[in-house]
């Protein structure tokens, strides 16, 4: 029972993180209706940024903030190169646009940094006691960042007036249009805080799980679970998701192993795509 705490905090170090990458897919997918194959390679090039700019700076926090907007404005600026021209295309060609993006970040971060591991010490060495362990207060810093940001970008949505145009855009690009909203520069925030939000989780894990070029690969697929079971273009529901991804694969890593917990997880996605389809059946017939 007194690994409980510890793994309640660990879920939520490992559930913030990962809302903060699923978020930023669902509001691109919600504002343009597309999927970014390379949303997890900005998760790693956010890890490669910090750990550039710590070379330079020789502070953690600031070498953070440049990684965040560093991804997020020229990582935004590249994707939306990209995919921009491909909107009124087909699907497919946004999805294969975005993977060989995807493919050639992954190829060029080998080339630059190499396919070894970059480790970095985190900034805080403290550690508080939980319980009968001592827990890093590092991770508890992961927490409230990974939380404050989320609930930055939902009160972003909700008020500010950027944040309602990029929910009208969402709704309805057309009507959104006629009415004044400029949509080219709503797209362009799109692609820029989608960019942003996965930069600051890569930098922000690099001194608790390292980088390294294919670390993204193993972000995107849990990211894209979180999306589908949250609601596609729910930024809320992903991240909410994403929080309670972490804590049951965290609580359940205590009595089965991390395999059967993948397997568990995947059951639940499952069952919740039934359920939620089934219902939308039911409104459908009403």
């Amino acid at each position: 029972m007194h690994e409980i705490p510890v793994q309640l905090l660990n879920g939520l170090v490992v559930g913030s993180s990962l809302a903060l990458v699923a978020s930023g897919l669902a509001l691109l997918f919600g504002v343009l209706d597309i999927i970014n194959f390379a949303q997890g390679d900005y998760f790693m090039l956010g890890g490669y940024a910090l750990w550039l700019s710590l070379r330079f700076t020789g502070n953690f926090w600031l070498s953070m903030l440049i990684a965040a907007v560093v991804v997020g404005v020229a990582g935004g600026l590249l994707l939306m190169a990209i995919v921009w021209p491909l909107l009124d295309r087909s699907h497919a060609l946004v999805l294969l646009a975005t993977l060989g993006l995807s493919l050639i970040l992954e190829q060029l971060a080998t080339n630059f940094f190499g396919g070894d591991t970059k480790l970095i010490r985190p900034p805080i060495a403290a550690q508080i006691p939980v319980g009968t362990v001592h827990y890093p207060v590092y991770d508890l810093m992961i927490i409230a960042v990974g939380l404050l940001v989320l609930m930055g970008g939902f009160m972003f949505l909700k008020y500010a007036k950027y944040g309602i145009w990029l929910r009208a855009v969402a709704q309805n690009r057309t009507m959104a249009a006629a009415l004044g909203v400029p949509v080219p520069r709503v797209y362009a925030l799109a692609f820029i805080a989608s960019s942003a939000l996965a930069g600051i989780a890569g930098s922000m894990l690099v001194p608790v799980t390292s980088v390294y070029p294919t670390v993204g690969s193993d972000v995107i697929l849990r990211a894209f679970i979180v999306v589908v079971a949250g609601g596609l273009g729910n930024f809320r529901g992903a991240a909410l998701v994403a929080l309670l991804l972490g804590e049951v694969e965290a609580l359940g890593s205590i009595v089965i192993r991390p395999v059967e917990v993948e397997i568990l997880l995947f059951a639940l996605v499952i069952v919740l795509l039934v359920v939620r389809s089934r219902r939308q059946s039911a409104l459908v017939r009403l």
